[in-house]
């Protein structure tokens, strides 16, 4: 709405200076600049500039002031050929704004207080975790990923995956792919820290009938190409662990039994909770960048 208010604030700019120069007999400079910027939310952000620029000398050196000279003629002209200009950019759609991502920035945070964080570790371990979210998701069995997920999480998208069974589809996600895993930024958030993640990535998406097989909305040959937002959270303090990358922890932090955990996020063995970024990082958010 601001790009579009600037637009015609600027065309009627336009206009009143073609008046004035259809009239006017004496010396005049013609310029203009206007700057179109469109910022997002707290999320993203960015700018989409475009400017218009022009510099003529003339003199007169007669006529009264309704007096009609050439200079008249093409300054009317090039009024009405840049208000055109204005109002067909106007209508254009705005690109989307994004965020600009300081990864250097984002690693240098994390390590300032565990040093021993290692950036392609972890980003490695996020792609697998990706994978292993979305075939979880396919196979409609997402007790599989319960120690990657706070219970927030896992309660919402468990909940999304009873309607599909209930439903008996399957939403078939084929040919994954992911292009890039980027650290886009760390802060603090109460006792937590909070490392959001982009994720580049692809694939097919598509929904199965489970009785008939027939595919029932998508096309299995079309790819997709998306970006995700991956929040992790981990209580301040907590540092890498040699053994399990900083990430989710491969025994029960507390009784040392294999990770087997229920559906509170609980060791089936010892009943602690081990799903709230007490012990390593657990993915707290998953939406689209």
């Amino acid at each position: 709405m601001r790009n579009k208010g600037k637009r015609v604030l600027l065309s009627l700019l336009m206009v009143f200076s073609v008046c004035i120069l259809a009239t006017a007999s004496v010396h005049a400079e013609v310029g203009n600049t206007g700057g179109f910027d469109d910022g997002g939310g707290s999320d993203s952000g960015g700018s989409d500039w475009s400017s218009w620029d022009s510099d003529d000398d003339y003199s007169s050196s007669g006529g009264g002031s309704g007096e009609f000279t050439p200079f008249t003629a093409f300054a009317i002209l090039f009024g009405v050929g840049v208000f055109t200009i204005v109002i067909i950019n106007s209508r254009k759609p705005i690109p989307e704004a994004t965020s600009s991502i300081n990864e250097e920035q984002t690693i240098q945070d994390i390590q300032a207080s565990d040093p021993e964080f290692s950036a392609d570790e972890f980003k490695t371990w996020v792609a697998t975790l990706y994978i292993t979210l979305q075939e979880a998701w396919e196979a409609k069995n997402w007790h599989t990923v319960r120690p990657f997920e706070s219970n927030a999480l896992f309660n919402m998208h468990n909940k999304q995956m009873e309607e599909y069974i209930e439903k008996k589809i399957t939403n078939k996600l084929d040919d994954q792919d992911v292009k890039s895993v980027t650290l886009a930024s760390y802060r603090i958030d109460g006792d937590h820290e909070v490392l959001t993640v982009q994720v580049h990535a692809s694939c097919t998406d598509y929904m199965v009938d489970d009785q008939s097989g027939n595919i029932i909305s998508g096309d299995p040959n079309k790819v997709f190409d998306r970006k995700y937002r991956f929040e992790f959270i981990r209580k301040i303090g907590v540092k890498t662990s040699a053994t399990a990358d900083g990430l989710v922890p491969n025994q029960c932090p507390n009784c040392g039994a294999p990770i087997k955990v229920n559906s509170s996020g609980e060791c089936e063995y010892c009943n602690s909770i081990i799903t709230k970024g007490d012990y390593g990082w657990v993915l707290n958010v998953f939406k689209a960048w």
